[in-house]
């Protein structure tokens, strides 16, 4: 067994943090993959790019060994103001839960 970091939603993490690893590669979209590159040496000095959405940055990070593509984020304000997960329990009664089933015909 391996200990790993909390999730991105358990809000312990305020810095950026990688929000997403994938094999999809930007770098190799635009021609920059060293293993595709053969000799091409600025094709190994791609430095990290970013993404923006309005206000939002997302930084991309390579990690061309393994071919992974590491998408580095900050978590959002309105996140870090809702509750963690499971710390909202909440309770139905039976009789609620007959009224959210869909009325017979006949």
């Amino acid at each position: 067994m391996q200990l790993i970091d909390a999730a991105y939603e358990a809000h312990e993490e305020k810095g950026e943090v990688p929000v997403m690893i994938t094999k999809h590669c930007l770098r190799f979209a635009f021609n920059l993959c060293p293993k595709q590159a053969k000799g091409n040496i600025k094709s190994w000095k791609a430095t990290p790019m970013q993404l923006v959405n309005g206000d939002e940055v997302l930084t991309l990070k390579f990690d061309c060994r393994p071919c992974e593509m590491h998408v580095i984020g900050k978590i959002k304000n309105h996140i870090l103001k809702m509750p963690l997960p499971g710390s909202v329990v909440a309770s139905v009664s039976p009789d609620d839960l007959l009224k959210t089933l869909p009325k017979r015909k006949g």
